[in-house]
C-alpha cells in the first residue's frame, strides 16, 4: 500500500513539473509574461506561428518560474510517503493545493493570442487539478485503489498529450524565428 501511495504522489508531482520543460530548444523570455486577466476575450489566431511562439514563450516562462516549487512539494512528498508521516503528507497536500490554485490563476492571467497555446494551457490547468483530485485520493484513511490507479492513467495520458502538442508547437514556434 506505501508503494501505491508513493507512486501516487509522484505522478501528481510530475503532473506539477512536467511542463516546466522546454520542448525542442525553447528560446527563454526575459520579459514579464504574466499579464493582468483581460475583461473581455480577444479574437484569436491560429496557424499564427508568431503568436504561437510568443505565447509559448510566456507560458514556459511561468512555468520555470514555478519548477523549483514544484520540485520542492515532490521531494517533501516523497520523503513524508517513505517516513509514512501522514500529518505532514496531509501538509503538504494542502500547500500544493495552494500553489496550483496561484499557478493557475497566473496561467489564465496570461495574455495569450493563440487557440493553440490556450488549448495547451487549459490541459495543463487540468493536468495540475488531476494532480491534486490524485494526490488528495492517496492520502485519505482508506484509499480507493481503483479510483488511484484510473487517476493515473488520466494523469499519464494527460501528460504524454501535453508533451505531443507543445513538440508540435514548438515545431511551428520554431519556423517563426
Amino acid at each position: 500500500m506505501k508503494k501505491r501511495l508513493l507512486a501516487s504522489l509522484c505522478v501528481a508531482a510530475a503532473a506539477l513539473t512536467a511542463c516546466n520543460q522546454k520542448p525542442n530548444e525553447a528560446t527563454p523570455s526575459s520579459e514579464k509574461t504574466v499579464a493582468t486577466a483581460q475583461t473581455a476575450a480577444p479574437s484569436m489566431s491560429t496557424n499564427n506561428n508568431t503568436d504561437i511562439k510568443n505565447d509559448l514563450n510566456q507560458v514556459q516562462t511561468l512555468s520555470n518560474s514555478r519548477a523549483q516549487e514544484a520540485i520542492d512539494f515532490q521531494n517533501k512528498a516523497t520523503q513524508a510517503a517513505q517516513k509514512g508521516d501522514k500529518a505532514t503528507l496531509n501538509s503538504i497536500v494542502t500547500e500544493m493545493k495552494t500553489y496550483i490554485d496561484k499557478l493557475n490563476t497566473d496561467l489564465d492571467a496570461l495574455a495569450l493570442k493563440s487557440t493553440e497555446v490556450a488549448a495547451i494551457r487549459d490541459k495543463m490547468k487540468e493536468s495540475n487539478n488531476l494532480g491534486i483530485e490524485l494526490s488528495e485520493a492517496s492520502i485519505v484513511d482508506n484509499p480507493d485503489m481503483k479510483k488511484i490507479t484510473e487517476l493515473q492513467n488520466r494523469a499519464t495520458a494527460l501528460q504524454k498529450e501535453l508533451v505531443a502538442e507543445m513538440q508540435t508547437l514548438q515545431t511551428k514556434a520554431n519556423a517563426a524565428a
